[in-house]
């Protein structure tokens, strides 16, 4: 299994409301979920529980259960609204940093390939459980 991936993903708040942008991180087995304000969780794959992965976000995302929370990630940008980030790498894990937030920002749509082969290695990462 891979020793270290790092993906920007989306936490979605339900179809409409707040998205936060933070970084997932799988390191040796542990699952990391870091936002601007610092690690939200590090947590083994056992821990990881309930992975499902819906209809509706097309391909690229999944919902998990982690600590008794559910949480509904995107690894693709879900609206052309929601926040970007930029990943800075730091020791042990990186930090995030808001990067913008545009009105009529349609970038997303050229990144889709790319979302898309990070969405099938986290499903096989998942998928080790």
């Amino acid at each position: 299994m891979a020793e270290k991936i790092i993906s920007k993903v989306w936490r979605l708040a339900g179809l409409i409301g707040k998205v936060e942008a933070g970084a997932l991180i799988w390191d040796a087995g542990r699952i990391l979920y870091i936002t601007e304000e610092g690690i939200v969780f590090n947590v083994p794959l056992s821990a990881v529980t309930n992975i499902k992965w819906p209809f509706l976000r097309m391909g690229f995302g999944f919902d998990a259960v982690v600590n008794d929370i559910k949480y509904k990630f995107s690894f693709s940008k879900p609206n052309h609204s929601a926040p970007d980030i930029e990943i800075v790498p730091g020791k042990p894990y990186p930090a995030v940093h808001f990067a913008g937030q545009f009105s009529y920002d349609m970038s997303s749509l050229g990144t889709m390939k790319a979302d898309k082969a990070t969405t099938k290695k986290w499903k096989e990462l998942l998928a080790g459980k």
